[in-house]
């Protein structure tokens, strides 16, 4: 009798302690504060649970906006710090969770951008809030006509009250269910969506998974998170201590182990799994956003190509991305690069002439040199046939001091390389089974190669001119054997 007591003591103290445990507020709030259906943090509310949150998200990249120099030069010409605010808010506004750079706006970090788990966060009318100049208001327009359904949905209702009344272990059972890890389509319908234009992603598609093998795999299981960290390919020059690592193909959980036999599998010492399994990316209006093949900006205004159909990624040496330096093509004798597959755009745009990197090698200096702004080159066409001649750009004088503005111009015409992680193909998924010996070497059936040796750095196909005959064969570890049927005995 008396142990039956003592437990009962014992349970009901664990249910108290968990109350003030894992809660950590009075539980007094309104239920339009409770799970920020009013898009507003509150330490009183939010904390007892996600103790450093709001320090781990303004601390991350995403809020940093951690991004490349020339991340704007295809669509606007200019590095990412010669962008006026005006245009750098209306371009990457809508892409930012709200905090740091747009803190200044009145904006806050925006939590449900990313967490809310029933289709009720409206991104574009976020989009047209910041759009129209309405930085400070546009989480609320987002979740506007959404909170007021989410207050009298019974989920968030049962949410609010267990939250109040139980432990965490339950309370999570019913939480994640209103507020919990990104999803993929979150991720993909909204701020990633235009990656369309520079890696032919398909993720947006309503048949995606036809062409990536992945296509059901959310897109943490790969970027996995460390405190609001989400993994990427970490620039070489980051001077950020805490980055995460996107997960590599050999990592536990994923294919590690997996063989393709000993010739095969040596390849992995020059070459990514992406070499050989993403053959082909899809072009045309797939996903309503083109992928480009080439833009200019030599006389001013954009001028863009696309791939109109179906088209073979470009394989290059690369040791990895530079936030301060141009993707170009990397030596094959450069340390530590590794063949990879990108999509080849063709960028042409003036630069001041100043950076002697430039003057000396326009056409494949990483150097990001220094972009004469379109606006000044399109003002520079002073015969108005709209065309910029090397002539016309040297002497042009925008400020009327009697001297021109860009001597020295130069103009240059870049291979970028945009590098391509998805639409992974199988034997079963994707535009094209994966390569084969023969599609890089000697020659493949129809004659032509996958690869192009002469851009690699080579005279000549370093295997050979012989087409190789190994069969591509796939070793799982703990993989079931493969049934053989025989005859009966008897």
């Amino acid at each position: 009798m008396k142990a039956s007591f003592l437990i009962v003591i014992a349970v009901l103290m664990l249910f108290i302690s968990g109350v003030y445990a894992y809660v950590g507020y009075s539980g007094n709030e309104v239920l339009s504060s409770h799970y920020m259906t009013d898009q507003k943090w509150s330490d009183k509310v939010c904390m007892g649970c996600h103790l450093n949150t709001k320090a781990e998200v303004n601390s991350s990249f995403h809020v940093r906006q951690d991004l490349a120099e020339w991340s704007s030069l295809m669509k606007h010409g200019v590095l990412l710090s010669d962008m006026d605010k005006e245009t750098w808010l209306s371009v990457y506004g809508p892409l930012h969770p709200g905090g740091g750079d747009l803190e200044e706006y009145g904006a806050d970090v925006d939590c449900m951008v990313c967490h809310e788990q029933n289709g009720l966060y409206d991104y574009e009318a976020r989009v047209a809030s910041i759009s129209s100049g309405n930085i400070a208001g546009a989480k609320e327009a987002a979740i506007e006509e959404a909170s007021k359904e989410a207050q009298k949905d019974p989920l968030y209702v049962a949410s609010y009250a267990l939250n109040v009344l139980t432990p965490l272990p339950i309370v999570t059972e019913i939480h994640d269910e209103v507020n919990a890890g990104p999803t993929k389509e979150q991720c993909a319908n909204t701020c990633h969506q235009n990656e369309a234009a520079t890696s032919a992603v398909t993720w947006m598609a309503a048949n995606a998974s036809e062409y990536d093998v992945h296509s059901n795999v959310n897109c943490v299981e790969c970027h996995e998170t460390d405190e609001h960290q989400i993994g990427r390919r970490i620039p070489l020059d980051s001077v950020h201590e805490n980055d995460v690592e996107v997960k590599s193909c050999d990592s536990e959980g994923c294919h590690a182990g997996i063989s393709h036999g000993g010739i095969v599998d040596a390849h992995l010492e020059t070459i990514e799994c992406e070499t050989c399994h993403i053959p082909m990316l899809p072009g045309g209006d797939l996903t309503g956003v083109k992928t480009v093949s080439s833009f200019s900006w030599e006389n001013g205004i954009l001028e863009e190509t696309y791939h109109e159909s179906d088209f073979t990624p470009t394989l290059a040496w690369s040791g990895g991305i530079y936030n301060e330096k141009l993707p170009v093509m990397a030596s094959k004798d450069e340390e530590g690069v590794k063949l990879n597959t990108f999509n080849l755009i063709s960028g042409v745009w003036w630069d001041e002439g100043l950076d002697q990197e430039v003057l000396n090698n326009p056409d494949n200096s990483s150097s990001l040199g220094d972009p004469i702004p379109p606006s000044a080159v399109k003002a520079a066409d002073s015969n108005g046939d709209g065309k910029v001649t090397s002539s016309e750009i040297r002497s042009y004088d925008g400020n009327l001091d009697n001297q021109p503005d860009y001597p020295k111009a130069i103009r240059r015409h870049v291979d970028l390389l945009y590098q391509v992680s998805h639409n992974i193909a199988s034997q079963d998924v994707g535009l094209a089974d994966p390569l084969i010996c023969a599609d890089c070497h000697a020659g493949s059936a129809s004659g032509t190669l996958h690869i192009n040796w002469e851009l690699l750095g080579y005279d000549m196909d370093p295997a050979g001119t012989t087409a190789p005959a190994q069969e591509i064969s796939v070793t799982i570890p703990g993989q079931k054997p493969v049934e053989v049927e025989r005859e009966p005995a008897l």
